[in-house]
């Protein structure tokens, strides 16, 4: 046999073997399961009752690391470490998650005239500028695990580009386990959380009007 028909045994061989592992490797892979942040909000907020209904309000686009902007699941274990949960993703980017949620929320509230989303040209009174600062799951060294949402907010004066007031809102909640499940319910709880609360500080910061 030749040393070139040699080779090429050879290298049929190890390309056989190498398609023959690629392709258990594939099959072993479990599916990747997606998961949803629900744009949901608590009716029994007595914020949600005030009526105001005089300005319009504008959310500019949620701001956020580049980690919150991937669909990635995040987790914290330890001091200045960051990881994702493997074959499992959130359906929209965290950034784009909170910004429905808030949108539904406010409009929902009864505080504003309309509530129009940052691609609008309308007129507007107020402009709500927003930082979303941490959306993972926290576990902690005795393996008890919270999903922690954290975003900070100024209104801004449209016509005057005044700032009229900041607020850096967080919401805590208990994850049932330290897994990709246990962390999308307690974001999803967290999540809720933060868009009442940006609610009630908007009701508390009572008339707006007289500010513009």
């Amino acid at each position: 046999m030749s040393k070139n028909k040699s080779y090429l045994l050879i290298f049929s061989a190890i390309l056989a073997v190498i398609i023959l592992a690629a392709g258990c490797m594939f099959r072993s892979l479990p599916p990747v399961e997606i998961y949803n942040i629900e744009p949901v909000w608590n009716q029994g907020n007595p914020a949600y009752t005030a009526k105001q209904e005089s300005l319009i309000l504008q959310l500019a686009i949620v701001r956020g690391a580049e980690a919150f902007t991937t669909t990635e699941i995040l987790y914290t274990d330890r001091l200045n470490s960051q990881n994702s949960y493997a074959y499992s993703r959130w359906r929209d980017p965290p950034v784009r998650s909170m910004q429905i949620m808030l949108e539904a929320a406010l409009g929902q509230s009864g505080l504003f005239r309309a509530v129009l989303p940052p691609t609008s040209v309308s007129r507007v009174d107020l402009l709500l500028e927003s930082t979303l600062l941490d959306f993972s799951h926290h576990i902690r060294e005795d393996k008890a695990a919270e999903g922690v949402v954290r975003m900070r907010f100024h209104l801004v004066n449209n016509t005057s580009k005044r700032v009229i007031a900041g607020q850096e809102l967080v919401a805590r909640k208990e994850a049932a386990s330290s897994d990709a499940r246990g962390a999308t319910a307690a974001l999803n709880q967290a999540a809720v959380q933060v868009a009442d609360d940006l609610v009630a500080w908007l009701a508390e910061l009572g008339e707006l009007q007289e500010q513009l």
